[in-house]
Protein backbone atom coordinates (compact mmCIF):
# COMPACT_ATOMS: atom_id res chain seq x y z
CA UNK A 1 0.00 0.00 0.00
CA UNK A 2 3.01 2.59 0.76
CA UNK A 3 4.35 1.91 -2.15
CA UNK A 4 1.20 2.50 -4.75
CA UNK A 5 0.74 5.57 -2.83
CA UNK A 6 4.37 7.02 -3.41
CA UNK A 7 3.78 6.35 -7.02
CA UNK A 8 0.72 8.77 -7.46
CA UNK A 9 1.71 11.15 -5.16
CA UNK A 10 5.12 11.55 -7.40
CA UNK A 11 3.15 11.65 -9.91
CA UNK A 12 0.48 14.33 -8.54
CA UNK A 13 3.39 16.55 -7.53
CA UNK A 14 5.24 16.76 -10.95
CA UNK A 15 5.55 19.70 -12.50
CA UNK A 16 4.46 17.69 -16.26
CA UNK A 17 1.49 16.39 -14.60
CA UNK A 18 -0.79 16.72 -17.56
CA UNK A 19 -3.97 15.50 -19.44
CA UNK A 20 -5.27 16.06 -22.97
CA UNK A 21 -8.51 14.53 -22.87
CA UNK A 22 -11.94 15.81 -23.23
CA UNK A 23 -13.83 13.95 -20.51
CA UNK A 24 -12.62 12.22 -17.45
CA UNK A 25 -12.30 8.81 -18.33
CA UNK A 26 -11.60 6.47 -15.07
CA UNK A 27 -10.57 2.66 -14.85
CA UNK A 28 -10.82 3.09 -10.92
CA UNK A 29 -13.17 0.29 -11.11
CA UNK A 30 -11.06 -2.16 -12.61
CA UNK A 31 -8.74 -1.76 -9.76
CA UNK A 32 -10.38 -1.54 -6.24
CA UNK A 33 -9.14 -3.48 -4.24
CA UNK A 34 -9.60 -4.46 -0.24
CA UNK A 35 -8.13 -2.63 2.72
CA UNK A 36 -6.86 -6.20 4.04
CA UNK A 37 -8.28 -9.74 3.51
CA UNK A 38 -12.15 -9.77 2.74
CA UNK A 39 -12.39 -6.26 4.01
CA UNK A 40 -15.83 -4.64 3.24
CA UNK A 41 -13.79 -1.51 2.19
CA UNK A 42 -12.07 -1.33 -0.88
CA UNK A 43 -9.64 1.59 -1.93
CA UNK A 44 -7.87 2.38 -5.40
CA UNK A 45 -6.23 5.59 -6.81
CA UNK A 46 -5.59 7.01 -10.21
CA UNK A 47 -3.38 9.53 -12.25
CA UNK A 48 -2.82 10.56 -15.96
CA UNK A 49 0.20 12.71 -17.52
CA UNK A 50 -0.24 13.31 -21.34
CA UNK A 51 1.68 15.99 -22.98
CA UNK A 52 0.77 17.37 -26.36
CA UNK A 53 0.41 20.22 -28.73
CA UNK A 54 -1.60 21.70 -31.59
CA UNK A 55 -0.96 23.59 -34.74
CA UNK A 56 -2.48 26.71 -34.87
CA UNK A 57 -5.39 27.21 -38.08
CA UNK A 58 -4.37 30.84 -38.09
CA UNK A 59 -0.48 30.61 -38.64
CA UNK A 60 0.55 27.31 -39.31
CA UNK A 61 4.05 27.57 -38.42
CA UNK A 62 3.03 28.04 -35.15
CA UNK A 63 2.07 25.67 -32.67
CA UNK A 64 0.55 25.30 -28.93
CA UNK A 65 1.36 23.27 -26.08
CA UNK A 66 -1.57 21.41 -24.25
CA UNK A 67 -1.08 21.07 -20.77
CA UNK A 68 -3.59 19.95 -18.00
CA UNK A 69 -3.92 16.84 -15.41
CA UNK A 70 -6.22 14.75 -12.69
CA UNK A 71 -5.38 12.55 -9.63
CA UNK A 72 -8.22 10.19 -8.90
CA UNK A 73 -9.05 8.48 -5.63
CA UNK A 74 -12.13 5.95 -5.27
CA UNK A 75 -13.37 4.65 -1.72
CA UNK A 76 -16.25 1.69 -2.28
CA UNK A 77 -18.20 -0.04 1.24
CA UNK A 78 -20.01 -3.39 0.13
CA UNK A 79 -22.33 -4.56 2.78
CA UNK A 80 -25.19 -7.75 2.26
CA UNK A 81 -23.64 -9.20 -0.41
CA UNK A 82 -25.89 -6.82 -2.58
CA UNK A 83 -25.75 -3.17 -0.95
CA UNK A 84 -22.41 -0.58 -1.56
CA UNK A 85 -21.77 2.96 -1.25
CA UNK A 86 -18.97 4.71 -3.91
CA UNK A 87 -17.64 7.79 -3.40
CA UNK A 88 -14.88 9.26 -6.28
CA UNK A 89 -13.38 12.46 -6.85
CA UNK A 90 -9.74 13.97 -6.97
CA UNK A 91 -7.63 17.25 -7.84
CA UNK A 92 -7.99 18.97 -11.61
CA UNK A 93 -4.50 20.63 -12.65
CA UNK A 94 -4.83 22.06 -16.38
CA UNK A 95 -3.10 25.23 -18.78
CA UNK A 96 -5.14 25.11 -21.79
CA UNK A 97 -3.76 26.17 -25.31
CA UNK A 98 -2.80 29.65 -25.89
CA UNK A 99 -5.22 29.50 -29.05
CA UNK A 100 -8.05 29.26 -27.16
CA UNK A 101 -9.96 32.92 -28.07
CA UNK A 102 -10.15 33.65 -24.27
CA UNK A 103 -6.58 34.22 -22.87
CA UNK A 104 -6.88 35.57 -19.62
CA UNK A 105 -5.00 33.68 -16.70
CA UNK A 106 -8.18 32.96 -15.04
CA UNK A 107 -9.31 31.38 -18.03
CA UNK A 108 -5.81 29.19 -18.80
CA UNK A 109 -4.85 27.70 -15.76
CA UNK A 110 -6.78 25.96 -12.93
CA UNK A 111 -6.09 23.70 -9.61
CA UNK A 112 -8.90 22.51 -7.71
CA UNK A 113 -11.05 19.95 -5.97
CA UNK A 114 -13.63 17.88 -7.38
CA UNK A 115 -16.29 14.98 -6.69
CA UNK A 116 -16.88 12.91 -9.45
CA UNK A 117 -19.46 10.38 -8.18
CA UNK A 118 -21.05 9.54 -4.91
CA UNK A 119 -24.07 7.04 -4.60
CA UNK A 120 -25.41 4.36 -3.14
CA UNK A 121 -26.19 1.05 -5.39
CA UNK A 122 -27.79 -2.49 -5.13
CA UNK A 123 -27.04 -4.97 -7.41
CA UNK A 124 -29.88 -8.20 -7.43
CA UNK A 125 -29.92 -11.01 -9.87
CA UNK A 126 -32.97 -8.94 -11.62
CA UNK A 127 -33.22 -5.30 -10.41
CA UNK A 128 -30.12 -2.79 -10.07
CA UNK A 129 -30.61 0.88 -8.95
CA UNK A 130 -28.81 3.70 -8.09
CA UNK A 131 -29.28 6.87 -6.00
CA UNK A 132 -26.63 9.60 -5.59
CA UNK A 133 -24.58 11.65 -7.75
CA UNK A 134 -23.63 9.25 -11.04
CA UNK A 135 -22.81 8.52 -14.47
CA UNK A 136 -26.12 7.05 -16.06
CA UNK A 137 -27.52 6.44 -19.92
CA UNK A 138 -30.73 4.98 -21.24
CA UNK A 139 -29.87 2.20 -23.23
CA UNK A 140 -28.75 2.54 -26.59
CA UNK A 141 -30.85 5.78 -26.71
CA UNK A 142 -28.24 8.69 -27.22
CA UNK A 143 -30.59 10.94 -25.24
CA UNK A 144 -28.99 10.83 -22.21
CA UNK A 145 -25.17 9.88 -21.29
CA UNK A 146 -24.77 12.21 -18.43
CA UNK A 147 -23.53 12.37 -14.45
CA UNK A 148 -26.61 13.25 -12.88
CA UNK A 149 -28.13 13.62 -9.28
CA UNK A 150 -30.90 11.53 -8.86
CA UNK A 151 -31.68 7.93 -9.23
CA UNK A 152 -31.30 4.78 -12.03
CA UNK A 153 -33.71 2.05 -11.31
CA UNK A 154 -33.38 -1.05 -14.47
CA UNK A 155 -35.60 -4.21 -13.85
CA UNK A 156 -35.00 -7.45 -16.29
CA UNK A 157 -38.89 -9.27 -16.69
CA UNK A 158 -37.75 -12.26 -18.77
CA UNK A 159 -37.73 -10.83 -22.46
CA UNK A 160 -37.67 -7.22 -21.38
CA UNK A 161 -35.70 -4.84 -19.42
CA UNK A 162 -37.11 -2.01 -18.12
CA UNK A 163 -35.21 1.64 -16.92
CA UNK A 164 -36.35 4.42 -15.23
CA UNK A 165 -34.15 7.54 -15.02
CA UNK A 166 -34.84 10.64 -13.35
CA UNK A 167 -32.71 13.72 -11.65
CA UNK A 168 -31.07 16.97 -11.79
CA UNK A 169 -27.46 17.91 -13.69
CA UNK A 170 -25.55 21.30 -12.91
CA UNK A 171 -22.35 22.54 -14.38
CA UNK A 172 -20.73 21.74 -11.34
CA UNK A 173 -20.60 18.34 -12.01
CA UNK A 174 -21.76 17.45 -15.76
CA UNK A 175 -19.63 15.30 -18.16
CA UNK A 176 -18.75 18.62 -19.98
CA UNK A 177 -18.12 20.48 -16.45
CA UNK A 178 -15.97 22.52 -14.51
CA UNK A 179 -14.59 19.81 -12.94
CA UNK A 180 -14.85 16.74 -14.81
CA UNK A 181 -13.54 17.57 -18.26
CA UNK A 182 -10.58 19.42 -20.29
CA UNK A 183 -12.59 21.37 -22.84
CA UNK A 184 -10.69 24.21 -21.84
CA UNK A 185 -7.48 22.68 -24.02
CA UNK A 186 -8.76 22.89 -27.64
CA UNK A 187 -12.02 25.47 -27.18
CA UNK A 188 -11.11 26.68 -30.73
CA UNK A 189 -14.91 26.99 -31.86
CA UNK A 190 -16.72 25.57 -28.90
CA UNK A 191 -14.76 26.36 -25.30
CA UNK A 192 -18.06 25.79 -23.26
CA UNK A 193 -19.67 22.48 -23.86
CA UNK A 194 -22.44 23.45 -20.48
CA UNK A 195 -24.26 26.54 -21.80
CA UNK A 196 -27.67 25.85 -21.36
CA UNK A 197 -26.96 23.27 -18.37
CA UNK A 198 -28.02 25.22 -15.10
CA UNK A 199 -25.39 26.18 -12.50
CA UNK A 200 -27.84 25.18 -9.46
CA UNK A 201 -29.28 22.00 -8.72
CA UNK A 202 -32.74 22.17 -10.04
CA UNK A 203 -31.90 24.48 -12.64
CA UNK A 204 -31.87 21.71 -15.55
CA UNK A 205 -33.69 18.42 -15.30
CA UNK A 206 -34.19 14.76 -16.52
CA UNK A 207 -36.91 12.13 -16.10
CA UNK A 208 -37.71 9.50 -19.11
CA UNK A 209 -38.44 5.44 -19.11
CA UNK A 210 -37.32 2.70 -21.66
CA UNK A 211 -38.67 -0.77 -22.55
CA UNK A 212 -36.03 -2.94 -24.78
CA UNK A 213 -37.18 -6.29 -25.99
CA UNK A 214 -35.43 -9.21 -27.00
CA UNK A 215 -37.63 -11.27 -29.31
CA UNK A 216 -35.26 -14.09 -29.39
CA UNK A 217 -35.65 -14.84 -25.26
CA UNK A 218 -35.65 -18.04 -24.04
CA UNK A 219 -36.31 -18.73 -20.45
CA UNK A 220 -33.51 -20.41 -18.09
CA UNK A 221 -33.34 -23.76 -17.80
CA UNK A 222 -33.14 -25.82 -14.51
CA UNK A 223 -33.66 -22.98 -12.28
CA UNK A 224 -36.45 -22.39 -9.22
CA UNK A 225 -36.81 -19.02 -10.61
CA UNK A 226 -37.32 -18.43 -14.19
CA UNK A 227 -37.73 -15.35 -14.65
CA UNK A 228 -34.68 -14.12 -12.77
CA UNK A 229 -31.75 -13.53 -15.14
CA UNK A 230 -27.99 -14.01 -15.00
CA UNK A 231 -25.85 -11.04 -13.28
CA UNK A 232 -24.24 -8.96 -16.36
CA UNK A 233 -23.30 -5.69 -15.77
CA UNK A 234 -24.59 -3.68 -19.09
CA UNK A 235 -22.06 -0.83 -18.57
CA UNK A 236 -24.09 2.08 -16.84
CA UNK A 237 -23.68 -0.24 -13.82
CA UNK A 238 -20.14 -0.31 -13.39
CA UNK A 239 -17.91 2.27 -11.92
CA UNK A 240 -15.18 1.86 -14.67
CA UNK A 241 -16.19 3.67 -18.00
CA UNK A 242 -13.36 1.70 -20.32
CA UNK A 243 -12.78 -1.59 -20.58
CA UNK A 244 -9.33 -2.98 -22.69
CA UNK A 245 -10.86 -2.60 -26.25
CA UNK A 246 -12.66 0.62 -26.44
CA UNK A 247 -11.63 4.09 -25.82
CA UNK A 248 -13.62 7.55 -24.89
CA UNK A 249 -13.96 8.20 -28.53
CA UNK A 250 -15.61 4.46 -29.42
CA UNK A 251 -19.01 6.85 -30.88
CA UNK A 252 -22.59 5.41 -30.44
CA UNK A 253 -21.83 3.29 -28.01
CA UNK A 254 -19.71 0.79 -29.46
CA UNK A 255 -19.01 -2.07 -26.39
CA UNK A 256 -23.18 -2.57 -27.38
CA UNK A 257 -23.14 -2.43 -30.68
CA UNK A 258 -20.19 -5.17 -30.84
CA UNK A 259 -20.92 -7.34 -27.42
CA UNK A 260 -24.89 -7.34 -27.56
CA UNK A 261 -26.04 -6.94 -30.91
CA UNK A 262 -23.10 -10.08 -31.85
CA UNK A 263 -24.04 -12.25 -28.57
CA UNK A 264 -25.05 -15.37 -30.34
CA UNK A 265 -21.33 -16.21 -31.77
CA UNK A 266 -21.72 -14.98 -35.36
CA UNK A 267 -18.67 -16.77 -36.49
CA UNK A 268 -19.64 -19.90 -35.98
CA UNK A 269 -20.54 -21.43 -39.27
CA UNK A 270 -22.15 -24.50 -37.72
CA UNK A 271 -24.72 -22.12 -36.23
CA UNK A 272 -25.27 -19.48 -38.81
CA UNK A 273 -26.04 -21.56 -41.60
CA UNK A 274 -29.23 -22.37 -39.43
CA UNK A 275 -30.19 -18.80 -39.18
CA UNK A 276 -32.18 -16.52 -41.37
CA UNK A 277 -30.01 -13.67 -43.02
CA UNK A 278 -31.72 -11.15 -40.72
CA UNK A 279 -33.59 -11.33 -37.61
CA UNK A 280 -34.36 -8.63 -35.04
CA UNK A 281 -32.23 -8.84 -32.28
CA UNK A 282 -33.51 -6.06 -29.76
CA UNK A 283 -36.30 -3.67 -29.92
CA UNK A 284 -36.31 -0.62 -27.66
CA UNK A 285 -39.03 2.09 -26.94
CA UNK A 286 -38.11 5.76 -25.28
CA UNK A 287 -40.15 7.99 -23.71
CA UNK A 288 -37.67 11.01 -21.92
CA UNK A 289 -38.54 14.88 -20.84
CA UNK A 290 -36.16 17.46 -20.18
CA UNK A 291 -37.39 20.31 -17.78
CA UNK A 292 -36.67 23.32 -15.27
CA UNK A 293 -35.99 26.75 -14.69
CA UNK A 294 -37.37 28.80 -17.48
CA UNK A 295 -33.79 30.56 -18.02
CA UNK A 296 -32.49 27.29 -18.91
CA UNK A 297 -35.57 25.43 -20.25
CA UNK A 298 -37.90 27.92 -21.82
CA UNK A 299 -40.68 25.26 -23.27
CA UNK A 300 -40.51 21.64 -22.33
CA UNK A 301 -38.85 18.96 -24.02
CA UNK A 302 -40.56 15.69 -24.75
CA UNK A 303 -38.94 12.89 -26.82
CA UNK A 304 -40.15 9.38 -28.06
CA UNK A 305 -38.45 6.73 -30.38
CA UNK A 306 -37.65 3.74 -31.23
CA UNK A 307 -34.42 1.66 -31.84
CA UNK A 308 -34.67 -1.45 -33.71
CA UNK A 309 -31.62 -3.88 -33.91
CA UNK A 310 -30.98 -6.39 -36.49
CA UNK A 311 -28.26 -8.99 -37.09
CA UNK A 312 -27.49 -10.48 -40.09
CA UNK A 313 -26.02 -14.65 -40.71
CA UNK A 314 -23.07 -12.58 -42.44
CA UNK A 315 -21.89 -11.28 -38.95
CA UNK A 316 -22.63 -7.40 -39.68
CA UNK A 317 -25.31 -5.17 -37.48
CA UNK A 318 -27.60 -3.11 -38.17
CA UNK A 319 -29.12 -0.46 -35.69
CA UNK A 320 -31.61 1.86 -36.72
CA UNK A 321 -34.75 4.26 -35.47
CA UNK A 322 -36.48 7.61 -35.35
CA UNK A 323 -36.27 10.17 -32.18
CA UNK A 324 -39.09 13.06 -31.95
CA UNK A 325 -38.80 16.19 -30.40
CA UNK A 326 -41.95 17.55 -29.15
CA UNK A 327 -41.43 21.01 -28.36
CA UNK A 328 -42.85 24.17 -28.96
CA UNK A 329 -41.64 25.98 -32.67
CA UNK A 330 -39.10 22.65 -32.54
CA UNK A 331 -40.75 19.98 -33.51
CA UNK A 332 -38.22 17.46 -35.57
CA UNK A 333 -37.60 14.21 -36.03
CA UNK A 334 -33.58 12.56 -36.17
CA UNK A 335 -32.99 9.25 -37.55
CA UNK A 336 -30.13 6.97 -36.88
CA UNK A 337 -28.64 4.13 -38.89
CA UNK A 338 -25.24 2.17 -38.27
CA UNK A 339 -23.67 -1.03 -39.97
CA UNK A 340 -21.16 -2.70 -38.47
CA UNK A 341 -19.44 -5.94 -38.16
CA UNK A 342 -16.81 -7.82 -35.33
CA UNK A 343 -14.53 -10.66 -36.18
CA UNK A 344 -12.31 -12.84 -34.23
CA UNK A 345 -9.33 -13.95 -36.04
CA UNK A 346 -8.00 -17.20 -35.56
CA UNK A 347 -4.55 -16.10 -33.37
CA UNK A 348 -7.34 -14.72 -30.92
CA UNK A 349 -6.81 -11.03 -32.80
CA UNK A 350 -9.95 -9.08 -33.39
CA UNK A 351 -11.14 -6.18 -35.96
CA UNK A 352 -14.27 -4.40 -35.63
CA UNK A 353 -15.65 -1.94 -38.06
CA UNK A 354 -18.60 0.34 -38.04
CA UNK A 355 -20.44 3.34 -40.47
CA UNK A 356 -23.07 5.25 -39.23
CA UNK A 357 -25.23 8.11 -40.45
CA UNK A 358 -27.25 10.45 -38.47
CA UNK A 359 -29.75 12.82 -39.90
CA UNK A 360 -32.88 15.16 -39.24
CA UNK A 361 -35.89 16.17 -40.73
CA UNK A 362 -37.79 19.27 -39.63
CA UNK A 363 -41.02 19.76 -39.21
CA UNK A 364 -41.38 23.40 -38.14
CA UNK A 365 -38.91 25.87 -39.68
CA UNK A 366 -35.45 25.92 -38.66
CA UNK A 367 -36.29 23.32 -36.18
CA UNK A 368 -33.38 22.82 -33.36
CA UNK A 369 -32.95 19.12 -32.14
CA UNK A 370 -31.68 19.88 -28.30
CA UNK A 371 -31.21 17.48 -26.14
CA UNK A 372 -29.48 19.18 -22.92
CA UNK A 373 -27.44 15.32 -21.99
CA UNK A 374 -27.04 13.52 -25.44
CA UNK A 375 -23.51 13.83 -25.27
CA UNK A 376 -22.38 11.96 -28.31
CA UNK A 377 -19.41 14.40 -28.66
CA UNK A 378 -18.24 12.58 -31.59
CA UNK A 379 -14.48 12.99 -32.56
CA UNK A 380 -11.60 13.65 -30.74
CA UNK A 381 -10.83 17.33 -31.04
CA UNK A 382 -14.61 19.02 -32.47
CA UNK A 383 -16.82 17.06 -30.11
CA UNK A 384 -19.80 17.21 -32.74
CA UNK A 385 -23.05 16.41 -31.25
CA UNK A 386 -26.83 17.12 -31.79
CA UNK A 387 -26.29 20.40 -32.96
CA UNK A 388 -24.26 19.31 -35.90
CA UNK A 389 -26.50 17.23 -37.53
CA UNK A 390 -26.46 15.61 -40.14
CA UNK A 391 -23.47 13.64 -39.54
CA UNK A 392 -21.76 10.75 -40.75
CA UNK A 393 -18.82 8.41 -38.52
CA UNK A 394 -16.98 5.64 -39.71
CA UNK A 395 -13.95 3.76 -38.22
CA UNK A 396 -12.23 0.65 -38.01
CA UNK A 397 -9.91 -1.00 -35.05
CA UNK A 398 -7.81 -3.52 -34.60
CA UNK A 399 -6.43 -5.65 -31.13
CA UNK A 400 -3.65 -7.41 -31.42
CA UNK A 401 -3.27 -10.69 -29.78
CA UNK A 402 -0.78 -10.80 -26.48
CA UNK A 403 -0.72 -9.59 -23.01
CA UNK A 404 -0.33 -6.06 -23.64
CA UNK A 405 -3.78 -5.70 -25.12
CA UNK A 406 -2.26 -3.00 -28.06
CA UNK A 407 -4.56 -1.62 -30.68
CA UNK A 408 -4.73 0.63 -33.58
CA UNK A 409 -7.71 2.37 -34.65
CA UNK A 410 -8.64 5.01 -37.28
CA UNK A 411 -11.77 7.23 -37.04
CA UNK A 412 -13.63 9.56 -38.86
CA UNK A 413 -16.76 12.21 -38.39
CA UNK A 414 -18.03 14.42 -40.48
CA UNK A 415 -20.99 16.99 -40.93
CA UNK A 416 -22.93 16.72 -44.28
CA UNK A 417 -23.86 20.62 -44.21
CA UNK A 418 -22.20 23.98 -43.53
CA UNK A 419 -19.50 24.37 -42.03
CA UNK A 420 -18.67 21.07 -43.43
CA UNK A 421 -16.67 20.25 -40.01
CA UNK A 422 -14.50 16.80 -40.66
CA UNK A 423 -12.07 14.91 -38.57
CA UNK A 424 -9.89 12.16 -38.98
CA UNK A 425 -8.30 10.12 -35.96
CA UNK A 426 -5.36 8.01 -35.62
CA UNK A 427 -5.19 6.02 -32.36
CA UNK A 428 -2.61 3.71 -30.66
CA UNK A 429 -2.86 2.16 -27.52
CA UNK A 430 -1.66 -0.88 -25.24
CA UNK A 431 -1.54 -1.94 -21.58
CA UNK A 432 1.76 -2.25 -19.34
CA UNK A 433 2.57 -3.34 -15.73
CA UNK A 434 -0.35 -5.91 -15.72
CA UNK A 435 -2.75 -3.71 -16.76
CA UNK A 436 -2.22 -1.37 -14.27
CA UNK A 437 -0.95 1.23 -17.09
CA UNK A 438 -2.57 2.29 -19.98
CA UNK A 439 -0.91 3.87 -22.87
CA UNK A 440 -2.71 5.83 -25.59
CA UNK A 441 -1.02 8.05 -28.38
CA UNK A 442 -3.56 9.93 -30.75
CA UNK A 443 -3.57 12.04 -33.64
CA UNK A 444 -6.11 14.05 -35.20
CA UNK A 445 -6.82 16.20 -38.32
CA UNK A 446 -9.42 19.10 -38.41
CA UNK A 447 -11.25 20.97 -41.18
CA UNK A 448 -13.86 23.08 -41.30
CA UNK A 449 -15.28 26.56 -42.79
CA UNK A 450 -15.37 28.51 -39.05
CA UNK A 451 -11.37 28.10 -39.17
CA UNK A 452 -9.09 29.45 -42.15
CA UNK A 453 -6.93 26.53 -42.66
CA UNK A 454 -6.57 23.08 -41.36
CA UNK A 455 -4.80 22.09 -38.23
CA UNK A 456 -3.12 19.04 -36.76
CA UNK A 457 -2.86 17.74 -32.77
CA UNK A 458 -1.05 14.87 -30.73
CA UNK A 459 -1.29 13.67 -27.48
CA UNK A 460 0.13 10.68 -25.49
CA UNK A 461 -1.48 9.61 -22.57
CA UNK A 462 -0.58 7.52 -19.88
CA UNK A 463 -2.60 6.65 -17.30
CA UNK A 464 -1.60 4.71 -13.94
CA UNK A 465 -4.08 2.89 -11.91
CA UNK A 466 -3.53 0.79 -8.59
Amino acid sequence: MKTKTLILAIVLLSSTFVKAQMECRSTLGAHLSPLYKEAPLSWAVEGTVAPGFMTSPYDTAKNAILNGGMFLGALNYSFNDNNSFYIEGGFKNWTNSALVTDNSSEKNKGRHFGMRQIFYSYSGESTKFKIGLHESRMGDFFLLDERILGGSFDKELNAFKIGLRAGTVSKGFARMGKFCSNRHLYGLIHPDYTENIGEKIGQTNLTGIFVNWDPHYKKPQNQENTDEFSNTDDGEFSNTSDDEFSSNTDEFHENHDFNESTNNNEFSNIEEKKKAFVSISNLGFILYDEFGDNSYIPDNKLYTGVLVDFKFSNGFFLQTGPIYQNMKNNNAVVYIAKLGKSKVWNNASQTKISGAFIGKYNIDKDAIFQPLFSNLFLGEIMRMDVADFPLWQASIKHRFPGKLKFHIALKSVGQIEDPHTNEQNIEFGLFALKKHLKVTLVGSSVQTKLLPNRFYTARLELRLAF
